[in-house]
Protein backbone atom coordinates (compact mmCIF):
# COMPACT_ATOMS: atom_id res chain seq x y z
CA UNK A 1 0.00 0.00 0.00
CA UNK A 2 1.33 3.54 -0.61
CA UNK A 3 2.16 6.35 1.93
CA UNK A 4 0.22 9.51 2.07
CA UNK A 5 3.32 11.11 0.38
CA UNK A 6 2.86 8.88 -2.65
CA UNK A 7 -1.02 9.31 -2.90
CA UNK A 8 -0.88 12.98 -2.81
CA UNK A 9 1.97 12.85 -5.33
CA UNK A 10 3.25 15.80 -2.72
CA UNK A 11 7.00 14.93 -1.25
CA UNK A 12 8.14 17.60 1.28
CA UNK A 13 11.03 18.76 2.27
CA UNK A 14 13.09 17.28 5.02
CA UNK A 15 12.29 19.73 8.05
CA UNK A 16 14.87 22.06 10.01
CA UNK A 17 17.12 21.14 12.21
CA UNK A 18 15.40 23.26 14.60
CA UNK A 19 11.90 21.49 13.66
CA UNK A 20 9.58 20.88 16.76
CA UNK A 21 8.97 17.22 17.00
CA UNK A 22 5.45 17.24 15.61
CA UNK A 23 6.99 18.58 12.20
CA UNK A 24 9.61 15.87 12.51
CA UNK A 25 6.70 12.89 13.29
CA UNK A 26 4.62 14.88 10.55
CA UNK A 27 7.73 14.29 8.34
CA UNK A 28 8.46 10.97 9.09
CA UNK A 29 4.77 9.47 8.92
CA UNK A 30 3.52 10.65 5.73
CA UNK A 31 6.24 8.05 4.51
CA UNK A 32 4.91 5.23 5.81
CA UNK A 33 2.47 2.65 3.93
CA UNK A 34 -1.30 4.19 5.19
CA UNK A 35 -2.15 0.30 5.88
CA UNK A 36 1.03 0.43 8.65
CA UNK A 37 0.09 3.66 10.33
CA UNK A 38 -0.42 2.80 13.87
CA UNK A 39 -2.95 4.08 16.03
CA UNK A 40 -0.79 7.30 17.37
CA UNK A 41 0.53 8.31 14.11
CA UNK A 42 -3.47 7.76 12.53
CA UNK A 43 -4.22 10.17 15.60
CA UNK A 44 -1.45 12.27 15.03
CA UNK A 45 -2.07 12.82 11.18
CA UNK A 46 -5.76 13.39 11.20
CA UNK A 47 -5.41 16.25 14.19
CA UNK A 48 -3.07 18.15 12.09
CA UNK A 49 -5.83 17.49 8.94
CA UNK A 50 -2.72 15.56 7.20
CA UNK A 51 -3.71 13.04 4.16
CA UNK A 52 -7.25 13.26 5.49
CA UNK A 53 -9.11 11.48 2.81
CA UNK A 54 -6.57 8.52 2.73
CA UNK A 55 -6.57 7.95 6.58
CA UNK A 56 -10.03 8.97 8.09
CA UNK A 57 -11.40 6.05 7.10
CA UNK A 58 -8.67 3.66 8.46
CA UNK A 59 -8.81 5.84 11.73
CA UNK A 60 -12.79 5.24 11.86
CA UNK A 61 -12.54 1.34 11.44
CA UNK A 62 -10.31 1.31 14.46
CA UNK A 63 -12.88 3.26 16.12
CA UNK A 64 -15.30 0.14 15.10
CA UNK A 65 -13.00 -2.44 16.68
CA UNK A 66 -12.31 -0.13 20.22
CA UNK A 67 -14.36 3.21 20.02
CA UNK A 68 -12.01 4.16 22.59
CA UNK A 69 -8.77 2.97 20.60
CA UNK A 70 -5.71 5.19 22.41
CA UNK A 71 -2.55 6.86 20.47
CA UNK A 72 0.14 8.10 22.83
CA UNK A 73 -1.93 10.37 25.08
CA UNK A 74 -5.22 8.83 26.63
CA UNK A 75 -7.50 6.11 25.88
CA UNK A 76 -9.98 7.98 22.80
CA UNK A 77 -7.83 9.54 21.92
CA UNK A 78 -8.45 9.01 17.99
CA UNK A 79 -12.35 9.29 18.80
CA UNK A 80 -11.52 12.58 19.94
CA UNK A 81 -9.28 13.51 16.67
CA UNK A 82 -11.56 12.44 14.64
CA UNK A 83 -14.63 14.11 15.98
CA UNK A 84 -12.56 17.54 15.85
CA UNK A 85 -12.48 17.45 12.25
CA UNK A 86 -14.25 20.52 10.55
CA UNK A 87 -17.46 20.57 8.95
CA UNK A 88 -16.25 21.01 5.60
CA UNK A 89 -14.26 17.39 5.51
CA UNK A 90 -17.90 16.09 6.68
CA UNK A 91 -19.43 17.44 3.87
CA UNK A 92 -17.48 16.07 1.39
CA UNK A 93 -17.13 12.61 2.92
CA UNK A 94 -20.68 12.05 3.90
CA UNK A 95 -20.55 8.45 4.05
CA UNK A 96 -17.37 8.46 6.19
CA UNK A 97 -19.85 11.05 8.44
CA UNK A 98 -22.53 8.50 9.16
CA UNK A 99 -20.62 5.75 9.79
CA UNK A 100 -18.65 7.86 11.97
CA UNK A 101 -21.94 8.78 13.95
CA UNK A 102 -23.39 5.58 14.05
CA UNK A 103 -20.24 4.24 15.44
CA UNK A 104 -20.47 6.77 18.16
CA UNK A 105 -24.22 6.32 19.24
CA UNK A 106 -23.45 2.39 19.10
CA UNK A 107 -21.10 3.29 21.62
CA UNK A 108 -22.40 6.14 23.23
CA UNK A 109 -22.49 4.18 27.08
CA UNK A 110 -18.94 3.56 27.06
CA UNK A 111 -18.11 6.69 25.76
CA UNK A 112 -19.90 8.31 28.99
CA UNK A 113 -18.60 5.64 31.29
CA UNK A 114 -14.59 5.75 30.41
CA UNK A 115 -14.14 9.26 29.10
CA UNK A 116 -17.25 11.06 31.10
CA UNK A 117 -20.15 13.05 29.95
CA UNK A 118 -18.11 16.56 29.09
CA UNK A 119 -15.97 14.56 26.29
CA UNK A 120 -19.14 12.49 25.13
CA UNK A 121 -20.94 15.68 24.97
CA UNK A 122 -18.07 17.75 22.76
CA UNK A 123 -17.96 14.52 20.55
CA UNK A 124 -21.84 14.95 19.97
CA UNK A 125 -21.54 18.77 19.92
CA UNK A 126 -19.72 18.10 16.96
CA UNK A 127 -21.29 15.41 15.12
CA UNK A 128 -24.36 17.64 15.78
CA UNK A 129 -23.02 20.63 14.09
CA UNK A 130 -21.90 18.38 11.03
CA UNK A 131 -25.33 17.20 10.28
CA UNK A 132 -27.28 21.03 10.64
CA UNK A 133 -24.40 22.14 8.24
CA UNK A 134 -25.94 19.49 5.97
CA UNK A 135 -29.71 20.52 6.42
Amino acid sequence: MKSIEQLENDYWTEPKELASGLVVNCHKYRKIPIDELTIEQLRLLISQKIGLKYIVELGINELDKNILAEGDFYEGDLLVAISALPIEFWNKNKTEFLTFKNIVERNSELIKLELGEKKFDRINENIKASVQQRL
